[in-house]
């Protein structure tokens, strides 16, 4: 197969040095802004009118033009594989469509897990099996500060300038720590898992930002430690998705992914709960998964989802979950769903009884002094 490689970043230079070692491969051009080798160009064009090039791999990251070079490559006959999490939340539906159009392949393997094989393996999953539920631990950067905190003892400010000096933590975290980048991944996932289109605006998210020591205590005190997960179940027609902070018990799959690990998992209703853990991001892990969707365009694998993919909106209202939730003293919760409550200083701590996630959300969603975390996680 020859490909064009668009980008020659940390995801561009494994896929082209894995590409460089295996003989069913060669790059034929890579697009980058700086010209280091004779098969280098700075323009679009050169890749997408090279009739000797049958598929074009996106490692740029972003949105534009990463969009517009994929639309090209689409409409000049080129199979598109990508491990953008962002393009493909946001305008995957359109690049589906145009691929779909010019019988054209659309894979993302690498855009939820980096390494592993999470989205290659729901997708087969899903033909022979009906998905009832998936989810997990799908960001290493919040992973990292969560388990570290608890682990070394260290405030969440601490955790996090070590999770930058490391190079898990951009200089502006925000799409991590807020969990917007775990809630794109379940987007993905529920386009695979349950063929099921989804807004970004439609998954509720909270992230870890406003989570303090006093909350790690709190589950070293519980036996639990506490993990960013992402969550989604489609039952009786209706699906079910969110992002929030858990308790996850000791004997967990969740608790033992530690560091900047990543553990994805689905139910099925016959093969049950299938889990998948490893690395989440990297140069190799991630290239590994793109040389993978280049493998299955040669076996006759074009799309991740069924042409009866159809949008859905998110219901979270049959949702229920206990919770455990520190806010400030003289915030007024709704008595209906407390079971506990005591007060230290100017904080309140809170267990829920069993409560609708999505009243969770319209309660505390937006509020920046509170922090909860649901009390199970559904895959233990």
């Amino acid at each position: 197969m020859k490909i064009g490689l668009l980008g020659k970043g940390t995801i561009g230079t494994g896929v082209f040095n894995l590409a460089s070692k295996a003989d069913w491969l060669e790059v034929c051009k890579v697009l980058d802004k700086k010209i280091e080798a004779s098969c280098m160009v700075t323009d679009i064009n050169a890749v997408v009118n090279d009739h000797g090039i049958e598929t074009v791999v996106e490692t740029m990251g972003g949105l534009h033009p990463a969009c517009e070079y994929a639309m090209k490559a689409l409409e000049n006959g080129k199979h598109f594989v990508t491990a953008n999490k962002l393009l493909v939340s946001t305008y995957g539906q359109e690049l589906l469509a145009a691929a779909r159009r010019h019988g054209k392949a659309f894979l993302y393997s690498a855009a939820c897990g980096g390494g592993i094989p999470f989205l290659r393996n729901l997708m087969a999953a899903r033909e022979v099996d009906s998905i009832s539920s998936l989810g997990g631990i799908l960001n290493g950067t919040t992973n990292y500060i969560l388990s570290s905190m608890r682990s070394a003892d260290l405030s969440y400010e601490e955790a996090l300038l070590n999770a930058q000096k490391l190079g898990y933590a951009e200089r502006d975290p925000s799409s991590d720590v807020d969990g917007l980048d775990t809630m794109r991944k379940l987007m993905l996932s529920c386009a695979v898992g349950f063929n099921s289109f989804v807004k970004p605006e439609g998954i509720p998210v909270r992230g870890i930002s406003q989570i303090d020591t006093q909350d790690i205590e709190y589950s070293k005190a519980h036996c639990c430690s506490i993990r960013l997960c992402a969550y989604s179940e489609m039952k009786d027609g209706r699906l079910a998705a969110y992002v929030q902070p858990e308790l996850c018990r000791l004997n967990s799959h969740e608790n033992a992914t530690v560091s900047n690990l990543n553990y994805a998992w689905y139910k099925g209703q016959s093969c049950g709960t299938m889990g998948f853990g490893g690395q989440g991001a990297g140069m190799y892990p991630t290239a590994t998964n793109i040389l993978a969707d280049l493998k299955a365009i040669e076996s006759g694998i074009l799309y991740m989802t069924s042409d009866k993919c159809s949008p859905l909106q998110i219901d979270n209202s049959r949702q229920m979950r206990s919770y455990y939730v520190r806010l400030e003293s003289g915030f007024d919760f709704p008595e209906d769903f407390i079971e506990e409550s005591c007060v230290s200083g100017n904080q309140r701590f809170i267990t829920t009884r069993a409560m609708p996630v999505a009243v969770m959300f319209e309660l505390l969603g937006n509020e920046k002094k509170a922090f909860f975390a649901g009390k199970e996680v559904q895959s233990c």
